[in-house]
């Protein structure tokens, strides 16, 4: 009677898989002091050469392997069929055989165990690849929006002064033509006032009145006269497109 032990790997097929008429059974691996579990696939044929392998190496009795079918091997009663032989088998087999001193089963129950440590170890790698580059995104449109606002700053401040230097020059525009005139003498005064008055009283007459024409002191005076209408008006207009500059470009 073989004696049984403790084994330190646990196999359970917990799918089945047919491609290419070849079917692939899924296998898990728990081993029982580390509690870390892994899978593979193997097809009969491997699961088979496994068995006359150790059967050769190991110098006791094996369980029985589930028999070789040349025809209807696709067949889901059978598949189901042979997926319970095998568990039986190498559930009977790790019981009587301790993997770690026979290295042909321990290499086949292991074959598993690094590429699980390996998609265990990647997504960390991964997260901190994306974590990486999380902040470094972060910390690279932090500065993009410093740059952007010391832009707009920069904008800001040279539309303000280009602004301002243009209202200044539009106001030095306008000229003072009164310092340009003098003011006119009472005789001039009280003789244009007497020609109006010439004409006001002789307008029933048919006699063409020569009026004389304006001297350069009137035009001047009248010049000064519009001036003093409309610059007013022109300098609020100034103000008003200062503001409304000012307040688009959020000065």
């Amino acid at each position: 009677m073989q004696q049984s032990h403790n084994s330190a790997y646990q196999l359970k097929i917990v799918n089945t898989e047919t491609r290419s008429d070849i079917v692939y059974y899924q296998i898990q691996v728990l081993n029982t002091q580390t509690k870390v579990s892994w899978s593979f696939e193997e097809r009969y044929k491997n699961l088979n050469n496994l068995h006359t392998q150790l059967s050769s190496e190991l110098k006791q009795q094996l369980p029985s392997f589930p028999a070789k079918k040349f025809f209807g091997n696709t067949d889901p009663e059978f598949i189901s069929t042979r997926k319970a032989g095998l568990q039986n088998y190498f559930k009977t087999l790790l019981q009587i055989v301790d993997a770690d001193q026979c290295p042909t089963l321990k290499k086949f129950l292991t074959k598993g165990e690094q590429k699980h440590i390996k998609d265990q170890q990647q997504p960390f790698k991964e997260d901190s690849i994306k974590q990486n580059d999380i902040q470094g995104n972060a910390s690279t449109i932090e500065k993009i929006q410093q740059q952007k606002q010391q832009e707009n700053e920069r904008i800001k401040k040279e539309l303000k002064e280009k602004l301002a230097a243009a209202t200044q020059q539009i106001k030095q525009k306008f000229v003072d033509l009164g310092s340009l005139v003098n003011a006119p003498e009472e005789h001039d005064i009280k003789k244009k006032r007497a020609i109006y008055d010439q004409i006001r009283i002789e307008q029933k007459n048919a006699f063409i009145i020569d009026i004389p024409k304006p001297s350069q002191q009137s035009k001047m005076m009248i010049a000064q006269s519009t001036i003093e209408q409309t610059q007013p008006k022109l300098i609020q207009l100034i103000s008003q497109l200062q503001s409304g500059v000012e307040s688009i470009i959020g000065i």
